[in-house]
């Protein structure tokens, strides 16, 4: 599998990476949620946009990135707008959502930037071109918080986001069934055997689906969330046993 190296550190390879989420409302929560998660055991922080009240701001924003980047001193930066319709806070025009996603990539601080795969739609490629050019990484996301498409189906959405530039694929889905988890992690598993090109990211919601948050180096997964106190999504498991299970998990 091809591996995504920012400061130090190197996705898609050894033991799957830790992602935070931060969801306060106010620049003063977000900041000092931020130096609280610099002391911990992650390597990636993900500033949740849609959940900042100030979110339809551009300049309260920028001015928040900007900190926040400071504040996290080494930890990867992930910065991401959820639109309602992907299971976000709130909704974006079109417009809107495009805009965001430049503005992000003018302040220069994220060193990841999420863009949706069904939001972006046919501008996905062009928004991904200015990610690379402004030196982001791009992580291409598609929820279903009401089913589990079939493998085949993950397969070829996440393949498409490779063949638009992605570089780390994400899909997150609902299961209905046990049956519906063994999907999600047959296709990530295809994914590293058959379309190696990038590592993805992925994730089977709920607790029916928390297994899939802890068995990525297995399955082929390159990253995972964890609850450091908030969840931002449901199934999200807690921060000390994500790393304690993945430590074990270690191959």
């Amino acid at each position: 599998m091809s591996c995504v190296t920012l400061r130090g550190c190197t996705i898609g390879e050894g033991r799957p990476k830790v992602i935070l989420p931060i969801v306060d409302r106010t620049e003063t929560a977000v900041l000092k949620t931020a130096a609280q998660f610099s002391t911990l055991r992650a390597d990636c922080v993900e500033w949740r946009v849609d959940w900042f009240e100030a979110a339809q701001d551009p300049g309260a924003v920028a001015r928040c990135a900007q900190k926040l980047r400071i504040a996290l001193k080494d930890k990867l930066l992930l910065v991401t707008f959820r639109t309602k319709g992907e299971g976000g806070e709130r909704p974006l025009t079109h417009t809107e959502y495009l805009n965001f996603i430049r503005l992000i990539l003018d302040t220069d601080c994220a060193d990841l930037i999420d863009i949706e795969f069904f939001t972006a739609g046919a501008d996905l490629p062009a928004l991904i071109a200015d990610a690379h050019t402004a030196g982001a990484v791009v992580v291409c996301s598609s929820h279903d918080f009401h089913k589990t498409p079939p493998c085949a189906e993950l397969v070829s959405r996440m393949v498409q986001m490779q063949q638009a530039g992605a570089d780390l694929p994400k899909l997150a889905v609902m299961p209905q069934c046990r049956t519906d988890v063994l999907e999600l992690l047959a296709a990530t598993a295809e994914m590293a055997e058959h379309h190696p090109e990038t590592p993805v990211i992925t994730m089977s919601m709920g607790a029916l689906g928390a297994v899939s948050r802890l068995t990525g180096e297995a399955f082929g997964s390159a990253m995972t969330f964890a609850n450091p106190g908030q969840a931002s999504a449901p199934g999200q498991v807690s921060l000390n046993i994500v790393n304690e299970v993945l430590d074990a998990l270690h191959l």
